[in-house]
């Protein structure tokens, strides 16, 4: 679905702690002359993106002699440098890799370059934005395309196939199945699930379960706040009871991240856990996972109803600041990398494409055969709302799930607590008066 953006007050943007400089100078217009094009220079954040970030870079300096500079950022302070830079006005980079989520602060302040131009003077044969879909849509904003999509990734529910067949239990399509599973997986040993509550992560573990209920944060037609819908309570409740009423996750829980329920399953100290799809490499790997990797396997989020598919996304992509220097080198190459050979050199070298297209070769499949699962899962994923104000809502339902976790409130509480706080996060950001 296309996002409508509105200005954000002015106080969401001196939030970042910049004053919003005018940009200097323009950057230059799409053009077809085909002459030789200056280094464009790359933001990324450290980690495995940045490496197959070169990787794939160098593929396409062979391929078309433009050459590429990389600047690699560490990860904790990635999203403030990108944002001082892009709301700020600097000309630093031609192409920058951000969350979707940050882009509606970026277009407020001026500061991203539609690809519309681009894409319509510019496209390369290989260039095509249906096989970009549905992750194309979290960029466009007003009837702009404001950057191409990739990491469009989920989570699986992971689950030791070894434990249910001894048990004699099915794999869990449905969140009733998951409970009762859990209870009988449950033993001195081992937990029946995992999940990850760590106050810092835990939207992005209890996402899963939020939509799986068919949760939706807010209508997005209307913006009439649905939080704490009936749906959404009965996440929550859901999610909480793991730990405090059923014990069938480790009290320990409140300290996992994305790791932590890693490690859980890894060291067969779970049967089962929802988990970000980046895990399954590592929980598959004999000499990094030697307790499980030839036992555990993977599915669809179970839904709360059966056939009712549902689970959360992140969304991530490649972006032009306006104040681009290069704009165009910045966008041939962002243009190759999602639509030509670069989407499968993406995906060869550990990346994620939103190029259904490359989702689908028969290579890619064959070297990472969850990525057939993930193009079936496209059309299910839910992100977080992409606001000027999105942030404010992760931190609502992070203090909402933490309450509940934590027994401080009810689940009932603590959702009205965080509707409240996304109903004011949304006047604030002019979307509803």
């Amino acid at each position: 679905m296309k996002t409508r953006i509105k200005r954000a007050a002015l106080a969401t943007i001196a939030a970042l702690g910049v004053i919003v400089a005018a940009c200097g100078g323009s950057t230059p217009s799409p053009s077809t002359d085909g002459g030789a094009l200056p280094t464009a220079r790359i933001a990324i954040w450290s980690g495995p993106e940045a490496e197959n970030l070169r990787k794939t870079a160098a593929v396409y300096t062979q391929q078309t002699g433009n050459a590429i500079e990389i600047e690699e950022i560490a990860r904790d302070g990635y999203a403030d440098k990108l944002k001082l830079d892009i709301v700020g006005g600097a000309a630093d980079y031609d192409a920058v890799y951000a969350s979707a989520d940050w882009a509606p602060v970026f277009i407020a302040a001026d500061g991203l370059k539609p690809l519309d131009e681009f894409i319509a003077n510019n496209a390369a044969p290989f260039l095509d934005t249906a096989n970009l879909k549905p992750g194309i849509d979290n960029l466009t904003f007003d009837g702009k395309v404001y950057g191409f999509p990739s990491e469009g990734d989920t989570a699986w529910l992971f689950y030791r196939k070894d434990l249910l067949e001894a048990a004699g239990i099915a794999v869990p399509t449905t969140m009733d199945e998951l409970l009762a599973a859990a209870k009988s997986l449950t033993t001195a040993d081992r937990y029946g699930l995992v999940i990850g509550a760590v106050k810092e992560e835990i939207w992005w573990d209890f996402m899963h379960y939020f939509f799986a209920f068919g949760a939706e944060l807010y209508d997005p037609t209307t913006y009439e706040v649905t939080a704490n819908s009936e749906q959404a309570v009965a996440a929550l409740t859901f999610y909480a009871d793991l730990l405090r009423k059923h014990k069938v996750v480790s009290p320990d829980v409140t300290t996992y991240g994305y790791s932590g329920i890693q490690t859980a399953l890894a060291e067969d100290k779970a049967a089962m856990g929802v988990e970000w799809m980046a895990a399954t490499g590592d929980l598959t790997d004999c000499e990094k996972s030697p307790l499980i990797c030839d036992k555990i396997a993977y599915t669809f989020v179970p839904a709360a109803v059966k056939g009712e598919w549902g689970f959360g996304g992140s969304s991530w992509g490649w972006m032009i600041p306006s104040t681009a220097a290069n704009a165009e080198a910045g966008y041939k190459f962002i243009e190759w990398l999602v639509g030509g050979d670069g989407a499968k050199e993406w995906a060869l070298n550990g990346g994620i494409p939103s190029n259904t297209v490359a989702l689908a070769d028969s290579a890619v499949v064959a070297k990472v055969p969850q990525f057939e699962l993930l193009a079936e899962a496209m059309p299910y994923r839910h992100i977080t709302p992409i606001t000027t104000v999105s942030d404010q809502f992760v931190t609502a339902m992070v203090d909402a799930a933490s309450a509940a976790i934590a027994g401080s409130k009810s689940p009932q509480e603590a959702l009205d607590a965080a509707a409240a706080a996304i109903e004011a996060a949304l006047k604030d950001g002019g979307y509803i008066k």
